[in-house]
């Protein structure tokens, strides 16, 4: 589909002929199937002297991506098009649904029994990855296993990639000692008495879920089913704020240990380093000097589900369907700022990136793009929790306010009240917010006191210390002095 990118290495537009090629970056981001080549919006074309030397076959890309051994074809179909084949993630017999039940009923039990690996396995987001961080800061002598699906980049290069699905990672689910994750485990998998497993979760909860959604339309019945079993796997659940802890328990039908140690993804905007890690970031993503960055940052709309959910501890995906334009709000505030587009984890389908436009959900660290975000605009996604520690402002596009509210999911807090910014129904208001510097100042100085107490109320534990506070958790196996003493730490370190 257009879109689909690579970069020119030579030209002579005179004759009509250039050489491109597809960086090795880009093809490894291809989900499997058969992709159209565009270029300028057209199709393009093989000339019939070409036809024979088609399709052409390659492996890899590299041998640093998650699939070294992954298959890609240069072929055409629907006569002359240019098609590139990007082939599965995994081999042959780890593909389907009977291959995985086999892997999930022979393999997974039979590697349960063998002993455990000296390894931390990670999965499901920023705060593992922060986790990973420390351990690795630490040398911390442990494999280091990376959960990924085989496409979306993001493993640290500290880590070893462990493709989803495959047996690799029935394997390391039996036989990790430590797992770090930031969403559920399949229903299936059980913790072993020597394995410890942290649930970072993946921050603090504005709309209800989980058990809280109980007898509401949008309530999940097999994720509430199954919410005892899973909660019990875990040996600690990690709280962002003092807030979040009886809204965690609750909502997961928790009833284990909570190590309140704040967000651990969050402690990079509490980094000496910051300034100069922005300024890295900027210039990754090619932003000019001078230029004003605005986040936004929607999250997902229950009633967009898409009709299938998945197994084996997939969560739901819901389709993009943004209520606000970027394109149109890049036009209407001016060719001064650069609009970051970042969908929610659970979200699908595609940002067309326009003049001012970027599409920034595929950068690994949300708390980079945070670093370099002058103004965050979102309806009712967490991520204000986490972006309240840059005291930057707000803007909170609710036009559907009243139908989240009653009838979607409701919220952990009295939002309406205690917002850290301007409700705002109509994307005209928020573009002229963004236009003038002078109206979004006065807006922030009527917000400042609710902004303070936000801060004060539902922010109260992260100070560039939760990565560590973890680590001293994870690493107390089997010690209960020192967990017990890690934990005073913890408590008295607030």
């Amino acid at each position: 589909p257009q879109g689909v990118a690579g970069k020119v290495r030579q030209g002579a537009y005179g004759g009509r002929r250039f050489t491109a090629f597809l960086a090795p970056s880009v093809a490894a981001g291809l989900s499997e199937g058969r992709w159209e080549a565009y270029l300028g919006g057209r199709p393009v074309r093989v000339p019939a002297g070409l036809a024979a030397r088609l399709p052409l076959r390659r492996s890899g890309p590299v041998a640093t991506a998650p699939v070294p051994g992954r298959e890609f074809a240069l072929d055409r179909r629907s006569g002359d098009r240019l098609t590139l084949w990007a082939g599965p993630v995994v081999v042959p017999s780890e593909r389907g649904a009977f291959r995985r039940a086999e892997l999930r009923g022979r393999h997974y039990p039979s590697r349960r029994a063998m002993p455990l690996r000296d390894a931390v396995l990670y999965t499901g987001g920023d705060s593992p990855r922060a986790v990973h961080t420390e351990l690795v800061r630490r040398g911390v002598e442990s494999e280091h296993l990376w959960v990924t699906d085989g496409v979306h980049g993001g493993v640290p290069p500290t880590a070893v990639p462990v493709i989803e699905h495959s047996a690799a990672w029935y394997e390391a689910l039996a036989r990790s000692r430590r797992i770090v994750t930031a969403d559920q485990l399949p229903e299936w998998f059980e913790r072993r008495p020597d394995q410890t497993v942290v649930q970072t979760w993946h921050g603090a909860p504005l709309g209800r879920f989980g058990a809280d959604l109980a007898g509401t339309p949008y309530a999940d019945h097999q994720e509430l089913a199954t919410l005892p079993h899973r909660s019990a796997q875990w040996s600690v659940l990690v709280s962002p704020s003092r807030h979040a802890t009886p809204l965690l328990r609750r909502a997961l039908d928790y009833r284990g240990e909570i190590l309140e140690a704040g967000s651990p993804a969050n402690d990079l905007l509490f980094s000496p380093d910051r300034a100069k890690t922005a300024e890295r970031v900027r210039r990754r993503l090619g932003i000019p000097d001078g230029r004003r960055v605005v986040l936004y940052a929607p999250t997902y709309r229950d009633q967009l589900a898409h009709s299938s959910c998945g197994a084996d501890g997939e969560r739901p995906r819901y389709r993009w369907d943004a209520a606000l334009d970027p394109a149109v709000l890049a036009r209407s505030i001016g060719s001064a700022h650069t609009v970051l587009v970042r969908r929610h984890p659970r979200v699908t389908g595609s940002v067309p990136e326009r003049a001012g436009v970027r599409d920034v959900s595929a950068h690994p660290d949300t708390a980079e793009l945070l670093l370099i975000t002058d103004v965050l605009v979102t309806d009712y996604a967490g991520l204000m929790f986490d972006f309240a520690h840059t005291g930057r402002p707000m803007l909170f596009h609710t036009y559907d306010l009243a139908h989240y509210r009653d009838t979607v999911r409701g919220f952990c807090l009295d939002f309406e009240d205690r917002a850290p910014g301007p409700l705002l129904a109509r994307a005209d208001r928020i573009a002229a917010l963004l236009r003038d510097a002078g109206s979004l100042a006065e807006s922030a100085a009527r917000h400042a006191d609710a902004y303070e107490s936000f801060r004060r109320d539902f922010c109260d534990l992260d100070d560039g210390g939760a990565a560590a506070r973890v680590a001293d958790r994870l690493l107390a196996d089997g010690q209960p002095a020192l967990r017990a003493a890690t934990a005073e730490t913890a408590r008295s370190s607030r």
